[in-house]
This record gives structure tokens, C-alpha cells and sequence, in this order.
């Protein structure tokens, strides 16, 4: 009998179920997007129950369109968009508010009180992090001020998970309230290096213990579903950015991955020791499997994907996304427009909250097409301040970069990347990175593969760009990037 795998895949606009077979080649994709939430300026919210739905229709529309029956499926591997909180009752099983995003900027005023304070320095010795609205910990403080305290709920009957935790309590029916290493290490509240949830940190949120769930590996036996007509043991879990470093075989220190996604993640592996950075970037764990941890630098651009879909929902600049590589070509190079799409703040180096886009240099010569070509140039001219970032914290040279996400089917955007950053771009085989590093890590737990020497193996490269521009002409442009988003920064304070 041929065993399947199936990876859940869900993420910031959409969510996805890849049914994987036992050589972890794709047989199948079910995709739905869901509706996004944007009540006050900088607040970004997702209906926690609307996503449990959608994933349960897509597991069945799959189970049923490609005939299987349950015990054809091997294992259940999950990926999540990080750091989106969810707090629920755990006795009806409801959301006690709106999912509350990664990119929500609501808490920006509560965390520039607590770097008032010093907090920071704290937070970043614990847990890696910079302290920013960005990760859970103060979007929990926040709905547990808001709906607890008017719902009067006991902390005993709340239950606190990323999106991975809900999606697993929800399918073992409230029986594993649990959440993997990578995920748990984004939450603001996670010790690392001890592998424990900080008593200190949980004292300064005033969080309750007892609302978390509890740490695992990322391939563990998390529990099992008997919701589609037989049990299906679920046995990995990854947050969307280390299921993609897992996804793109980067075990070894200096790898490099980037995710050109929603935002756009560049992640390094450092090695086994924990490590804090000096420039503005995040320690994180990249993953532990068979006992063996591995930690990164990780650089977060808060708007990739999410500009595109800015200028043709909004914009109203094309209608298909995949236009934008032909677009591309028809811009005029006299033209010298930069595009900052700071849409929800600047990630890092920067960490500005509440910075937002600008378009300069527009003159009554300027297109469709050179706002779109500056659009995508913006994205290679931060991805440029993440490498110069990690190249001074890890003190080691990148020289190529492993890349997926749905923005690198654009040949252009590919070509772009490498003429800034100096940098090899490789293209792998399969860019369903995010879903095949959690389908890695369940085919791990069941036994279909070993070790992580078996991912290398399968790991293939598909297209490698290499850079076309002289380092010399390029370093003019990135010369006036830099001035120009010091200045948007200095114009937003």
C-alpha cells in the first residue's frame, strides 16, 4: 500500500493542504484564501475559527479527490505563519478574540515604554529577540487585558496558542495542547537556551503559566486526528520560516535561506550555540530533530508579497501577480523612483513601527511599470541590509542563497537580488519549501526517513542567478537606498 503524507501549510493570507507520497514528490495542492482583518491603522487581525474551517475542507477535499483513506496517510505535518495569537476557552472551545497577525503593530506604544525601562536588553539576553510588537507576548498581555478581564474568565479555562497549537488542539479535539521548539522560540516568552518558558519574562507580562502549551521537537508524536473517518498521527510541527530552512537542506552553519513570501525571511544557520546578535537580528532556533538543536540569525522584511498584492488590489496596477515579470522589463531605467513599502513599519535592522510607505521620485515620466520594477527592486535593497547585517554578527561571507516563496517565479525579481546583493540565488527544485519541511519532519516521525542526512539527499537545485552589474555601478544605488529610508525613518519620529 502507497503512504501519503500531508502537510497543513497555513500562512498569512492563505491557507494550504500538499499532499506529499512517500518520495516527497507533490500530488496534490488545495488552496483557499481567507479574509483579512485591518480595524485601526497598524492593527491586523484573521478569524482564528474561519482558518479551522478552511483547513478542515481542504484536508477532505484532498482526502476525497485523491481516493485515500486514512491509513494511507503515513503522518500530519504543520506550518504556521509565526508569532499570530490566538487565546481560547478551552471548556467551549472558542476564540476569545480575533487572531491577532505577526505584522499587528498595536502593542508598538506598550514595548517603547518597556525599552524605556531597559526590558530589552532582558528580553534579547532570554529569548534572542528584539522587542517589538512583532511577536506574541504583548498580543497576549493585550487580549487578556481587553476580553478576559470584561469576560471575567478564569486563566484555568484559557488556553494561549500560535496558529500550529490551535490547528493541533482543534484536530485532536482539545487532547495535545502543545507547540514545537521553533515556534514556541518566536513567542517572546521562550528561554532557548534552557528550553523552558522564562519565569522571569511570564512575571513582566503577567502571564499565566498554565495558558502555554507545552514545548516538543519539531518531529514528535503530537497526537492523532480522528476526524476524517480513521486516526492519522500528526508528527511534525515547524513555523513557516524554519520549516522552509528544513525544507531547503540548510543544516549546516552559514547556509543561508530566503522566503519571499507575505514579508520576505532571511534566515542563517549559526551552528549549535546560542548566539546574540549586534546588529538588530534576531537568534532563533532553526530547529531540533533527533536531539540535536541548531540555531539562526533571522532578518525579517515585514512587506514582500503583500506590496505586489498592494498594488494590484489596491493600486489596481494589474490584475495577475505574475504580470509584474513582464511589467518589469518595460520600465524606464532613466527613471529613478525607490519604492519603501513599509506598509505595517519596518522590520529589521530598523525595527520602526511606525514608519510607513513613501514613493520617491516620481516625475511626469514615470509608469506603472517603474513604481512595480522599484516595488521589487526595494525588496533586493533590504534583503542587502539583512546580509550586511549578518555578515558583521556571524563573521562569515554569504555567497549564495537558497530562495523560495511565490515572488522567485519572477525572473526578473531573481536577477534583481543577485545584481544587489552580489549574491548566487539558487532556485530549488520543489518551491513549496514551507509544506515539504513539515512534510521532512512527520515523514521523519513515521519512519520514512531517518536522519536529516536523508533531506540533504533530496534536496535539488532547480535555476541559479548569478550577478550581471558590477559591484562598483551597484554601489551608487544602494548609497541613495540608504540615505532615503534614514531620511523616511527621520521623517516618521
Amino acid at each position: 500500500m502507497k503512504r501519503y503524507i500531508l502537510s497543513i501549510d497555513q500562512g498569512t493570507t492563505s491557507s494550504r493542504v500538499v499532499l506529499y507520497d512517500d518520495k516527497f514528490k507533490i500530488k496534490d495542492i488545495q488552496q483557499k484564501e481567507f479574509r483579512q482583518f485591518f480595524p485601526k491603522d497598524g492593527w491586523v487581525e484573521h478569524d482564528a475559527e474561519e482558518i479551522w474551517n478552511d483547513v478542515t475542507k481542504l484536508i477532505q477535499l484532498t482526502i476525497k479527490k485523491n481516493k485515500l483513506k486514512p491509513n494511507q496517510i503515513a503522518s500530519i505535518g504543520i506550518t504556521n505563519q509565526r508569532e499570530t495569537t490566538v487565546l481560547w476557552n478551552k471548556i467551549t472551545g472558542k476564540p476569545l478574540y480575533k487572531a491577532i497577525v505577526w505584522q499587528d503593530r498595536r502593542t508598538a506604544e506598550y514595548c517603547e515604554k518597556l525599552k524605556t525601562q531597559n526590558k530589552d536588553k532582558i528580553i534579547q539576553k532570554i529569548t534572542g529577540l528584539v522587542l517589538d510588537p512583532y511577536f506574541s507576548a504583548t498580543k497576549i498581555k493585550w487580549v487578556l487585558n481587553k476580553v478576559s478581564n470584561k469576560k471575567k474568565i478564569s486563566n484555568k479555562n484559557i488556553l494561549f496558542g500560535t496558529i500550529d497549537t490551535w490547528l493541533l488542539w482543534k484536530l485532536t479535539e482539545g487532547k495535545s495542547h502543545f507547540t514545537d521548539i521553533t515556534n514556541a522560540s518566536r513567542t517572546m516568552l521562550y528561554d532557548s537556551r534552557k528550553e523552558e518558558w522564562s519565569k522571569e519574562l511570564l512575571r513582566l507580562f503577567k502571564i499565566d503559566k498554565n495558558i502555554l502549551p507545552e514545548v516538543k521537537e519539531n518531529a514528535y508524536d503530537f497526537g492523532s486526528t480522528k476526524l476524517f473517518g480513521g486516526e492519522i498521527q500528526i508528527g511534525g510541527m515547524a513555523g513557516d520560516q524554519q520549516a522552509a530552512t528544513i525544507g531547503q537542506a540548510c543544516f549546516s552553519a552559514g547556509q543561508s535561506k530566503s522566503t519571499y513570501g507575505t514579508g520576505c525571511f532571511l534566515l542563517m544557520n549559526i551552528g549549535s550555540k546560542f548566539k546574540l546578535s549586534s546588529n538588530k537580528l534576531l537568534t532563533t532556533v532553526a530547529f531540533k530533530i533527533n536531539g540535536k538543536k541548531m540555531f539562526c540569525y533571522e532578518g525579517s522584511i515585514f512587506v514582500a508579497g503583500s506590496a505586489i498584492q498592494w498594488l494590484r488590489d489596491n493600486m489596481m496596477f494589474f490584475k495577475n501577480s505574475k504580470e509584474t515579470d513582464k511589467l518589469y522589463s518595460l520600465a524606464n531605467d532613466n527613471e529613478n523612483v525607490i519604492v519603501i513599502p513599509a506598509l505595517t513599519g519596518l522590520g529589521a535592522p530598523h525595527w520602526q513601527p511606525n514608519t510607513r510607505g513613501a514613493i520617491f521620485g516620481l516625475t511626469r515620466n514615470t509608469s506603472q511599470a517603474d513604481i512595480i520594477k522599484a516595488t521589487l527592486d526595494s525588496l533586493s535593497y533590504q534583503t542587502l541590509d539583512l546580509i550586511e547585517s549578518m555578515e558583521r554578527d556571524a563573521k562569515i561571507s554569504i555567497s549564495e542563497i537558497r530562495v523560495d516563496g511565490g515572488m522567485i517565479n519572477n525572473n526578473n525579481f531573481l536577477q534583481s537580488l543577485s545584481n544587489v546583493t552580489q549574491v548566487k540565488i539558487i532556485k530549488p527544485e520543489n518551491i513549496e519549501t514551507t509544506s515539504l519541511g513539515a512534510a521532512y519532519l512527520a515523514g521523519l516521525s513515521a519512519g520514512i526517513i531517518k536522519n536529516t542526512n536523508d533531506i540533504k539527499k533530496l534536496w535539488k537545485k532547480n535555476k541559479e542567478t548569478k550577478p550581471k552589474i558590477k559591484k562598483s555601478i551597484v554601489q551608487k544605488k544602494v548609497t541613495t537606498w540608504k540615505k532615503t529610508i534614514k531620511n523616511l525613518i527621520a521623517l516618521s519620529n
